[in-house]
């Protein structure tokens, strides 16, 4: 098992730091050379996205709905082919305010792609209507 403090600078980039480059420029082309064809994706309290394709659609679906993201890594275990990732998503929304949730994931990786995701976020703050 490894325990990475993500503050600590580093030479290279670690794998999740590579993924969630791509997740925070809005990249759904990642899907088709970071997940497993059949990668699933649980997002918050929403139906399981089963497959590339349905992840993939499920990221596009996301990215209409904010203008940004960006994950800070407070935690990262990783022991094998599994990494749990304590961080906080600042979301800009699409009329450019920003705000700071909270997320956990768990990632599970097959052959150096990503085969599931569970994101355990509370998104109503994100879509909340008097929070601007």
């Amino acid at each position: 098992m490894t325990i990475t403090n993500p503050t600590l600078p580093t030479a290279t980039k670690t794998w999740y730091e590579e993924f969630y480059a791509r997740v925070d420029a809005l990249d759904v082309t990642l899907a088709d050379e970071l997940l497993t064809e059949d990668s699933t994706m649980t997002m918050a309290n929403h139906p399981t996205d089963v497959g590339r394709d349905a992840v993939r659609a499920g990221m596009e679906h996301f990215f209409t709905m904010i203008k940004g993201m960006h994950h800070t890594f407070k935690r990262v275990v990783e022991d094998g082919d599994f990494a749990a990732i304590e961080a906080i998503c600042t979301y800009t929304r699409l009329d450019g305010s920003t705000i700071d949730i909270p997320v956990f994931t768990a990632i599970e990786r097959r052959d150096g792609k990503v085969a599931a995701q569970r994101v355990y976020i509370d998104l109503a703050p994100l879509f909340a209507s008097d929070a601007h």
